[in-house]
């Protein structure tokens, strides 16, 4: 990981223990970035919003649509604490977003993603304009997730 990855997923890290602290809330979080610089952040919105399609992912890319007033974000990045969704990853892609990076394995936690016959990685196999790093800092980022089960934050405090 070079010297800007390195910064932004420290960056994400700490962006997620925030979201925890201030709103009881898993570390569903994600940064849309060009060139090493955070355009967007977004947070999972479903609890506040009763919009399911307010996922982590899909709130970071609406930000960054906002922010630059455009809905073409080819060229950028979209970093994230988990795995995107299929929701999350379809809407990147429909926005232009072809690089991904994420700490958190989809394999890793199964019961926050619905049971799909595929997975942002086997598009990206037979897509070769897709790139994914993932699995970045993964046991560092499923301690967040013990904290997160251990307090029931949102969504567990529904169970």
């Amino acid at each position: 990981m070079d010297g800007k990855n390195k910064k932004i997923i420290d960056e994400l890290f700490i962006f997620a223990k925030e979201i925890m602290d201030t709103k009881s809330l898993y570390p569903y979080v994600a940064f849309v970035v060009k060139d090493g610089v955070i355009i967007s952040r977004g947070y999972n919105r479903e609890r506040e919003t009763k919009d399911v399609t307010r996922q982590g992912d899909v709130d970071a890319i609406r930000n960054a649509q906002d922010a630059l007033d455009t809905g073409d974000l080819n060229g950028y990045s979209l970093y994230s604490f988990f795995e995107p969704t299929i929701l999350g990853f379809d809407v990147a892609l429909w926005s232009g977003i072809k690089d991904f990076h994420w700490c958190i394995n989809s394999k890793s936690l199964p019961k926050h993603y619905h049971k799909m016959n595929y997975t942002p990685l086997d598009y990206a196999k037979k897509h070769s304009e897709i790139t994914i790093e993932n699995g970045i800092r993964e046991q560092e980022a499923l301690k967040y997730v013990e904290i997160a089960t251990a307090n029931k934050f949102y969504p567990n405090n529904l169970v």
